[in-house]
């Protein structure tokens, strides 16, 4: 699964630009320096593409390789 990071201070366009597509997201926010993150998960090939064209805005996509708990299955269930 692709994971898309957009960075930039206006966290409008980023929520718009989130919105226009099926996929689960997140917007993190840094007020230290008034920066936006959106995190953007299974998104299609062109909605990469299509973040590169915000003006502005720097992203970068990565391939998901794990994700994970530091408890195991069963205590994360209650069992």
């Amino acid at each position: 699964m692709r994971v898309l990071f957009v960075e930039g201070k206006d966290p409008g366009v980023l929520r718009q630009f989130a919105r226009r597509f099926p996929h689960p997201y997140r917007l993190l926010y840094r007020p230290e320096q008034g920066l936006y993150l959106l995190e953007l998960w299974g998104h299609a090939p062109e909605v990469e593409a299509d973040a590169l064209g915000l003006e502005g805005f720097r992203s970068w996509s990565f391939e998901l390789l794990e994700e994970g708990s530091r408890l195991p299955a069963a205590d994360a269930r209650g069992d």
